[in-house]
């Protein structure tokens, strides 16, 4: 019995986690997460995909959709407006448009909320197709309380902007979508809300800033000002033209408001299209271009919102260059306003199209002073950029002559200068002048077919390379650049006017940085493998011995140069100053030094410094002590080159490592005559510290014996002292005498 209850209670359990049919078709949900079915002004947006979906606000998926402003009245004016169409109510208000002529829009204030949905228009980021004009039907708010009311429902509705009669309000930026008309105008355009105000004076004021945004939202995206109100074709819509001609909302704001004050759409339309205008004729310095007009037939207008009135450019205006300082646009075109002069007020022609001119940007580089050789080709103007009516002068004339720049410039992506020429200030293009600069190069002529010019200006004279000038380094100590071309100054000497060969295109050579490192002494050992030079880096032309006969001798390099990132050494070798290269010699330095030293047992003495082919053991030599007038290192360690006299030359026994042996420092004191009575005590040597090798006397058996002493040194610390004691010349510790 117990089994069967725990049975059927187990049964029970499992039933109850299974929901039931009716509950599972309550949940009938979408991979969006919208319920079949739900419909937002009769449209099911289940059905819709999920970059329809975007459009709709959040806070209507559910099914609960909320109007932006559903108020009664606002119900009652939409069916009164429904009902009579798109016609208004003229009261006994004045005209709105002449009443707000002179009055001055305020600037537009940017408190964009970055709590609000974030999404494109349906073409992208930025691309904005017109603006809906709505207003906030709400007779008991003000703008502040309508921004803050929508910033605390923004899942249900936003827009980009709000004005009344003081302020131009931008919550959103517009290069972005908003939640402010159904889904058909919110992939498209900026939503603009009109707060509604309590007298004539304060609406008349609202309007005046309400057209001033809208337009210039349809400036800056350049739409041009076209009413959708009868046709839905345009770019200025009201909320009734959305919902009229586009769906998906079924309000028809502004018209009621508009009513109250004797106004309607048409004149809202004409007052955008005159504050449209405005930005275009007052357009200021925006851009900075220079411009050819392409066709005689081009037309330049006096004001491109009249497009009536123009004249034809006539080929004389086809044959110089503009300044472009202002762009406007207009009805989908651009217009650029041309000048004589870097100005938008003198020197003004009129407007001309865009597409009827080529254009590049004109853009100022720096006011450096520079100094350049005229190439002799092309042509001086008096602008940058210039036409046949701007040239000064035909260049070919003034080959060679020096042009120097005050003022420097890029159009497009080509420099010009301007600078003084034979009296007159001109502008040049960079491709007709050579720019010198001093540089510090080695260079190999890479074939026997490498032109050498003998000047760089147009049509030089040139030789050929031949064999006469191949397999040969030169100084290269002047480089030019002409028409983007490098060119380097090739001599024999290191010199830009001495040992002068001629000028060569840096892609006919091989080249190389060349700088000094430094002019202190050092000593090598050649290793006898390739050869020395008359200069770094030589060629077959400049060999002066085959280093094979040379293997072993000693290298004393007084200059080091670096080529590019090799190490070359200049110095005396069997009588002549050579070059070598780094891999010729032992590749360690040595540096003079002032020591004495005595051999560890065990230690290896070598021929040349780290060489273990020619090392020896150091059997033969300890126990005695060394002169060390040269160290060296190598591999990170320290050697010394020991001798058996004072001399880095003569008495050389090899180089040790310098962990091998116990050294101290050796100075000389002076050489002052001294005596001093033997003690009896230690021994004389050959040396100072002296090793077993080095004894000469046991001085027990000169006690009380005069020692006269002719020099004085110091080793470490201790004082040696040297003199003749029974027919010899010995050195004696100082403890031994007193």
């Amino acid at each position: 019995m117990r089994r069967l209850v725990i049975l059927v209670m187990t049964i029970l359990f499992i039933l109850s986690m299974i929901p039931s049919v009716s509950a599972e078709k309550g949940q009938d949900i979408n991979d969006h997460g919208i319920k079949k079915g739900t419909e937002v002004y009769g449209e099911d947006i289940s059905e819709l995909t999920e970059e329809e979906l975007q459009y709709i606000p959040k806070g209507w998926r559910d099914g609960e959709f909320k109007s932006r402003h559903e108020t009664e009245e606002d119900r009652e004016e939409e069916k009164d407006l429904k009902r009579k169409g798109s016609s208004t109510i003229m009261s006994g208000y004045p005209d709105v448009n002449n009443y707000i002529r002179n009055m001055d829009p305020v600037n537009v204030s940017y408190e964009h909320n970055s709590d609000f949905t974030e999404f494109n228009y349906r073409n992208g980021y930025g691309a904005v197709e017109g603006v809906v004009a709505h207003e906030t039907a709400n007779d008991n708010s003000n703008i502040r309380q309508e921004i803050s009311f929508m910033s605390r429902n923004h899942q249900n509705a936003f827009v980009h902007a709000f004005v009344d009669h003081n302020n131009i309000i931008e919550i959103h930026p517009t290069d972005l979508g908003a939640w402010g008309a159904g889904r058909y105008a919110n992939e498209r355009f900026v939503h603009v809300e009109l707060v509604r105000v309590d007298s004539f004076d304060e609406f008349a004021r609202s309007i005046n800033n309400y057209a001033e945004y809208v337009a210039s939202i349809l400036y800056d995206y350049n739409l041009g000002v076209t009413s959708a109100e009868n046709d839905g074709e345009g770019t200025l819509w009201s909320h009734y033209a959305v919902s009229n001609h586009l769906g998906g909302t079924n309000h028809v704001d502004p018209h009621g408001y508009f009513e109250r004050w004797g106004y309607n759409w048409g004149e809202f339309v004409t007052l955008v299209e005159d504050k449209y205008k405005e930005e275009v004729r007052e357009a200021e310095r925006n851009t900075s271009k220079l411009g050819h007009i392409k066709s005689s037939n081009a037309r330049i207008y006096d004001d491109p919102t009249s497009r009536s009135n123009y004249k034809k450019a006539g080929s004389a205006k086809t044959k110089e260059v503009f300044y472009i300082k202002a762009e406007a646009k207009l009805g989908g075109r651009s217009y650029y306003l041309i000048s004589r002069k870097p100005s938008t007020k003198k020197g003004t022609l009129g407007w001309v199209q865009a597409k009827d001119m080529s254009t590049h940007k004109h853009q100022g580089m720096d006011k450096n002073d520079k100094t350049f050789k005229v190439h002799g080709s092309g042509k001086a103007y008096d602008k940058a950029w210039g036409g046949p009516n701007n040239m000064v002068y035909d260049l070919s004339s003034y080959a060679g002559e020096i042009f120097k720049v005050n003022l420097t410039e890029v159009v497009g992506d080509n420099t010009w200068y301007r600078g003084m020429l034979d009296g007159q200030e001109v502008w040049i293009h960079y491709s007709y002048l050579i720019e010198e600069s001093r540089t510090s190069k080695l260079g190999h002529l890479s074939s026997s077919d490498v032109r050498i010019y003998s000047t760089l200006e147009e049509n030089a004279a040139y030789q050929k390379a031949g064999k006469k000038y191949t397999n040969a380094v030169y100084y290269i100590k002047e480089e030019a650049e002409v028409r983007r071309n490098t060119y380097y100054l090739v001599s024999t000497r290191p010199s830009r006017t001495k040992g002068i060969v001629g000028w060569v295109r840096a892609s006919d050579m091989s080249v190389h940085s060349h700088v000094g490192v430094d002019s202190e002494s050092k000593t090598f050992t050649i290793k006898g493998t390739g050869n020395a030079y008359a200069k770094a880096w030589g060629g077959s032309k400049d060999q002066i011995y085959d280093l094979s006969d040379y293997k072993g001798q000693k290298f004393d390099v007084h200059l080091t140069e670096k080529v590019g990132n090799n190490i070359w050494y200049r110095g005396k070798l069997s009588g002549k100053t050579v070059w070598m290269h780094n891999s010729y010699v032992t590749n360690y330095e040595t540096s003079r030094t002032s020591k004495l030293g005595h051999l560890r047992s065990g230690s290896v003495i070598y021929e040349t410094v780290g060489d273990d082919s020619l090392a020896f053991s150091s059997d033969d030599y300890v126990n005695a002590v060394y002169y060390i007038k040269q160290q060296a290192n190598a591999g990170g360690e320290k050697y010394y080159l020991i001798s058996e006299k004072s001399s880095r030359k003569q008495g050389v026994v090899g180089w040790v490592r310098a962990a091998e042996m116990s050294v101290h420092s050796h100075v000389g004191v002076d050489s002052e005559s001294k005596t001093f009575t033997i003690k009896g005590t230690g021994n004389a040597y050959t040396k100072a510290w002296g090793g077993s090798k080095n004894h000469v006397y046991n001085l027990s058996a000169y006690a009380g014996e005069q020692f006269n002493v002719h020099l004085t040194e110091k080793v470490g610390n201790n004082i040696w002292y040297r003199g003749r004691l029974g027919g010899k010349t010995v050195w004696m510790h100082h403890s031994y005498v007193q």
